[in-house]
């Protein structure tokens, strides 16, 4: 089971705050430093404002060597398709090929009504998701030299030259996620080179307790059946499919410690729609075998945007857990 950090800026947080993040994050050994995308805080001022992830991975990409970056996820409704494939594309060339696209068709309506973003109906986003997803990896699987063109419902390109072309040949790997019993599960079978799931019912920006968190419900288990169902319904190997989850984490020595880092007060007081791990490095990854037995490999430790409050428990958890859960 290899480990990224997974940080939500939405509260908040300057460049140099997610800057010393990512480089913390390498520097500790972990495998990648992901961010959310969204526009207003769930939580306080939102002060000093909110972060455009793929600004900042630009600037990630030139300023670090190792981890891989990415959104995790970006509303398909803040960006046209033909111009976040130019973006990414971009920035995965600035990274020399690290960058990863979670794409996602956006849910909180109150910061698309703040900045004057168009929110359609459910229905209508995850068409858009679709055919976003068939525009992006159209344009980077397209040959050098040739043209692309699309005729959807929502998007229509016509003779793009596809360029400029990302550093990872046919395009960075996309992630999809949800709960959906069959679109989701379509879409990830045919575009997706990870599913991230939902492994507890929490979601923002209602208040939860982080430390109450049980076992993997039955639910996770087969939505990983669906998604590999799908992809063996058109010929793909299910195995190229990479499954993840999100989780909190407090790492100590005693319980007092471990449970210190999962306050929320590390957090700005925002809520997490993940599991909460606590306690020292066997028992966290004696709580992660039930989930890596079902199929999920990858797993995002929730930082505050200002790793450094909480560099302990990270760098802890970097030494104490990480050489355990590589062979898991």
């Amino acid at each position: 089971m290899d480990c990224r950090i997974f940080t939500d800026p939405s509260n908040g947080a300057t460049y140099d705050d997610l800057l010393q993040s990512a480089q913390l994050t390498e520097e500790f050994g972990y495998a990648g430093f992901f961010m959310s995308d969204h526009y207003t805080a769930f939580a306080g001022d939102g002060l000093p404002g909110p972060t455009d992830v793929w600004t900042t991975l630009a600037g990630l990409a030139r300023e670090t060597s190792r981890v891989r970056l990415g959104s995790l996820v970006s509303p398909v409704t803040f960006r046209h398709p033909g111009a976040l494939a130019i973006l990414v594309g971009q920035v995965d060339a600035m990274s020399a090929g690290r960058i990863e696209l979670g794409l996602g068709a956006g849910y909180f309506e109150a910061e698309h009504l703040a900045y004057g973003i168009p929110f359609p109906s459910t229905k209508e986003r995850f068409d858009r998701l679709a055919e976003a997803l068939e525009v992006i990896t159209g344009l980077w699987h397209t040959p050098i030299g040739q043209q692309y063109s699309f005729a959807g419902q929502y998007y229509r390109l016509l003779n793009s030259p596809a360029l400029p072309k990302p550093r990872q040949r046919f395009g960075p790997p996309i992630i999809l996620g949800g709960t959906g019993k069959t679109r989701s599960p379509v879409l990830a079978a045919r575009y997706a080179a990870e599913f991230n799931l939902q492994t507890s019912r929490r979601r923002a920006p209602q208040a939860q307790d982080w430390l109450d968190s049980g076992p993997e419900s039955r639910a996770v288990t087969e939505q990983i059946h669906r998604v590999r169902a799908a992809a063996r319904a058109i010929g793909r190997d299910p195995n190229e499919i990479t499954f993840s989850m999100s989780a909190a984490v407090g790492i100590g020595r005693t319980h007092d410690q471990a449970a210190a880092a999962l306050d929320p007060k590390h957090f700005g007081s925002q809520t997490f729609d993940g599991t909460a791990l606590c306690g020292s490095a066997a028992q966290i990854v004696d709580q992660l075998g039930p989930y890596a037995q079902s199929g999920i490999t990858r797993v995002y430790l929730r930082a505050p945007a200002p790793m450094s409050s909480l560099a302990h428990n990270f760098e802890l958890f970097a030494a104490d857990a990480l050489p355990q859960l590589a062979g898991m």
